[in-house]
């Protein structure tokens, strides 16, 4: 574990106690919650706003929270691991985000930044109070709470090049009494960044997706941006699906990232398995997508790779600019018979 460290740069909150959200709160509250009467200034002359004493000791109060949840922040004790899947639903862009903790949840789909900062955070109840998730680049050594001037190790995730996390605990209820969410800070050589948030500003929204039409049968498959089509094979059945109308690029996704361009929902010998055509994130259709995390290839069959999913194992092979994959099934033979009798194609 990191040993606490002092950090190199003074928090950005003190050098901006009235700005960001936190700031314009305040400032606001201060103008409109207390009237008095109104003179003329004296040319050149700046008046002073009325100061509220009961909005400035609930502000600060807040900020003393927010700092106290920081120093009490520190690597999560259970052990944990962090890991990001292909996900296969048509339109989604980016990774199935799963922690593996005192439980296992998974988040589908996110598109952490690959920036050397903090690309993904989360922050939710846990077993000892507040858990906190960050994904970051892997020149990222460890990350802050709340500006804390404590920092906690980062891990690589294994799988994906360039990318590294962190899990943290507060011992303390979430969400916080003031309402305000906890935030990460990157730490690099020692030195702390500032957050980028502000005080009471909210958490980001890391979802993105590109637009799908979706059907199930008896419907047709209506067209898109993909095809994929089974030939020849008595009693494989689709049951449903999405499938993306436009294509869009979503450049700098930690990892690569996918881009999942259609999905279908198959019925096969009393089984059910999910077929997707995974495009690169940041050019679908015009690059070659990025290796399957911890990818194997099937003994006896050239051009086919096993990998972990976030739901069970997939089966891949490449076809052009795309990954054709297949999730569920009975096993890897009812997989690969599946997957040999899929055509897939980018319009």
């Amino acid at each position: 574990m990191l040993s606490p460290r002092r950090t190199g740069r003074p928090s950005g909150r003190a050098r901006r106690a009235v700005a960001g959200a936190g700031g314009l709160v305040l400032t606001t509250a201060l103008a409109i919650a207390c009237p008095v009467a109104v003179r003329a200034a004296a040319a050149g002359v700046i008046e002073p706003l009325p100061v509220n004493k009961q909005v400035m000791e609930e502000f600060w109060a807040k900020v003393e929270e927010w700092n106290g949840r920081g120093k009490l922040a520190v690597e999560a004790k259970q052990p944990w691991e962090v890991r990001l899947y292909p996900g296969l639903e048509g339109g989604w862009v980016g990774w199935c985000v799963t922690v593996s903790a005192s439980v296992r949840h998974t988040r589908c789909a996110v598109d952490p930044a690959g920036a050397d900062d903090i690309g993904y955070e989360s922050w939710e109840a846990g077993a000892g109070g507040t858990l906190g998730l960050a994904i970051v680049g892997e020149s990222t050594e460890a990350v802050a709470v709340d500006e804390a001037n404590t920092a906690e190790p980062t891990t690589p995730v294994a799988g994906v090049s360039g990318v590294a996390a962190a899990l943290v605990e507060i011992p303390v209820a979430f969400p916080a009494k003031s309402g305000w969410f906890d935030e990460f800070s990157s730490v690099h050589r020692g030195l702390r960044n500032s957050g980028t948030r502000g005080w009471g500003g909210p958490q980001r929204n890391y979802s993105r997706a590109l637009p799908t039409s979706s059907w199930q049968a008896p419907q047709p498959q209506p067209s898109g941006a993909c095809s994929l089509t089974a030939t020849h094979l008595a009693g494989l059945r689709p049951r449903f699906g999405h499938i993306v109308t436009s294509l869009a690029p979503t450049p700098g996704v930690a990892g690569g990232g996918y881009a999942s361009c259609i999905d279908t929902e198959y019925s096969f010998a009393h089984s059910s398995l999910d077929a997707a055509v995974l495009l690169d994130a940041a050019t679908p259709g015009q690059a070659v997508p990025v290796p399957l995390p911890d990818q194997a290839p099937v003994a006896h069959h050239p051009g086919l790779y096993s990998a972990p999913g976030w739901n069970g194992q997939l089966l891949g092979r490449r076809a052009g600019t795309a990954w054709v994959l297949v999730e569920g099934g009975a096993n890897l033979k009812q997989r690969i018979t599946v997957l040999s009798h899929l055509r897939a194609h980018v319009n």
